[in-house]
């Protein structure tokens, strides 16, 4: 059975149902911010996808058997995120133009990495960002509790930092950077 998740409520008003919170979906997509969002309205505990070694099953599987709350950013595991489906967990699927992704990537040199997040896909080429999207319309129907966050939903968010404000961002960083601003 789904979790009735009306598009029509904002996601803070579903923190409550959930012990465990899987953010994932393209890379550049907006898993970061979203994840850190969600430890911040919640106070609960952010695991990056570094701290999950990018793809290691069995670190996921280890915080979601604790006890604590707490959200972990998985773009990484997109492709085999139904198998973290339980009932104390919203997996949240980000949405977000796919050029937009795809200029992010191109910002960072993300592209390197594209062939090899295919073959997790059984492909050799595509754009990455449209094969995850294809892939979880079928994930999805795996899942308990899922809903997907459109990445231009999360401007009013105070943790939300402008796309001018954003153009030399390093690939992991979601916060304006402290030494600039002083500068300035």
């Amino acid at each position: 059975m789904k979790f009735d998740l009306s598009a029509e409520l904002p996601i803070h008003r579903f923190y409550d149902y959930f012990n465990k919170f899987l953010v994932t979906g393209p890379q550049r997509s907006g898993t970061r911010i979203m994840a850190k969002m969600i430890s911040y309205d919640n106070n609960i505990r952010y695991v990056s996808e570094q701290e999950i070694k990018i793809r290691n099953i069995e670190k996921v599987e280890r915080f979601l058997k604790q006890e604590e709350r707490l959200v972990i950013q998985c773009p990484g595991l997109c492709h085999r995120i139904h198998e973290f489906s339980r009932e104390d967990t919203l997996i949240v699927m980000m949405i977000r133009n796919v050029e937009d992704i795809i200029r992010s990537q191109k910002r960072i040199k993300w592209g390197k990495f594209e062939k090899k997040e295919l073959e997790y896909y059984g492909k050799t080429k595509g754009v990455i960002s449209k094969v995850k999207y294809e892939q979880w319309e079928k994930q999805k129907e795996q899942i308990i509790n899922w809903i997907e966050i459109d990445y231009d939903s999360l401007k009013d968010h105070p943790l939300f930092i402008p796309k001018e404000e954003r153009k030399n961002f390093r690939w992991n960083q979601t916060e304006r950077d402290k030494t600039l601003e002083a500068r300035t």
